[in-house]
């Protein structure tokens, strides 16, 4: 590793330049990295630009919520940076924004980077959405008793055999729930119990109704919370209820829904099964509730988990191959920290000398690059 540190400083600060006023090091958008698409309901452009994208909510104010009741999913469009080595992901990131109508025109934006989304106000639609009719979604999940033709669908073969384990689900436990806009259903048991999150909802042209019911595993009689997106004919996951009544399995094990359905409104502990099981000869009824949390909207233009690397290859980057060892090799963390300072503090110079090999060199910091050779 000291070896490629010192020769990518030695690469760089022969090609910094020869004007003590010019940038050492110049960050830019690098058209050659990126592959950019555009999806609607109805269509799709798999060659767009990328550098709109990457740059949707870099100006204009970062909002702390959304204004609407009801909003429309007008469509979607993502940026992808591939690995610039094989099996080595430290360069990769993607960036997607989602374009949202409620009151107002919204671009959503979210990628590798950051732990959350961003959103900004648009002065109006972008043009290729201008006539987009969009995917009507509400601020709020909506939670219903299942049909009779749902509850059918449980008695699939299979529909609940996991990992050598055999579940007989409870019908009449079966719950469909209508996505909200952005957030967690959190699930938990007893009075003053511990929510812990289950699902997530987001925007999305194409969201997907979730199912989840209550079942027992038929040898140990441990209770599960069954579960399974895309409804009629899905698998579903099965997932041990954290209770220590509960996680050595129940005797005179029986269930009851208590909830019949409705809006959920945020950080509201809404009842759906009572439990109630033989613990040392004693009944004992547990409830199980669940809520939803809504995801704020970050509002901090630090990104986080920002991406610092560099790479010194052989031969031109192209983002269809990435380059295999040892025709590239990375610089990253402390290394690469001290190989940018180390950059940024050199006196440009004109001298030349041999670049051997590693003719190239490509510094990344976040969505931005920079290349020379």
């Amino acid at each position: 590793m000291k070896k490629r540190t010192l020769a990518a400083m030695s690469l760089l600060l022969m090609t910094a330049g020869c004007s003590e006023d010019a940038d050492v090091i110049r960050y830019d958008h690098i058209e050659e990295h990126w592959q950019a698409e555009r999806v609607t309901i109805n269509s799709q452009e798999p060659v767009v630009n990328a550098e709109a994208i990457l740059n949707q909510c870099e100006d204009g104010e970062l909002l702390s919520e959304l204004d609407g009741e009801t909003f429309s999913i007008l469509g979607m469009a993502g940026a992808t940076r591939a690995p610039f080595i094989t099996d080595d992901y430290d360069g990769y990131s993607f960036s997607e924004v989602t374009y949202v109508e409620g009151d107002a025109v919204y671009a959503l934006c979210q990628s590798e980077q950051m732990d959350g989304v961003r959103a900004v106000v648009l002065k109006e639609r972008p043009s290729y959405l201008k006539d987009e009719v969009g995917t009507e979604i509400s601020f709020l999940p909506t939670v219903h008793v299942a049909t009779a033709n749902e509850r059918a669908a449980l008695h699939k073969p299979d529909a609940f055999y996991e990992n050598g384990q055999d579940i007989e689900p409870y019908p009449v436990t079966l719950m469909r729930i209508s996505p909200g806009f952005s957030g967690t259903v959190e699930v938990g048991i007893g009075e003053g119990g511990r929510f812990n999150p289950y699902f997530d909802f987001s925007p999305n042209l194409t969201p997907f109704d979730l199912f989840i019911a209550l079942g027992r595993d038929t040898e140990t009689n441990m209770p599960y919370l069954l579960m399974s997106y895309g409804g009629d004919g899905a698998r579903y996951s099965a997932s041990i209820l954290q209770d220590t009544d509960l996680l050595n399995g129940a005797d005179s094990l029986t269930f009851r829904r208590v909830h019949n359905g409705g809006t959920m409104e945020p950080m509201t502990p809404y009842p759906l099964y009572d439990l109630t099981i033989d613990v040392d000869g004693q009944k004992m009824t547990k409830t199980v509730s669940m809520r939803y949390r809504s995801n704020a909207l970050l509002t901090d233009t630090a990104n986080s988990n920002e991406i610092a690397v560099a790479y010194l290859h052989k031969y031109p980057y192209h983002r269809e191959v990435p380059l295999p060892y040892p025709d590239a090799v990375s610089v990253s963390g402390e290394a690469n920290e001290r190989l940018v300072e180390a950059l940024e503090t050199a006196s440009p110079s004109t001298k030349s000398g041999e670049t051997k090999d590693y003719k190239h060199l490509t510094l990344l910091r976040g969505n931005l690059g920079n290349s020379s050779k």
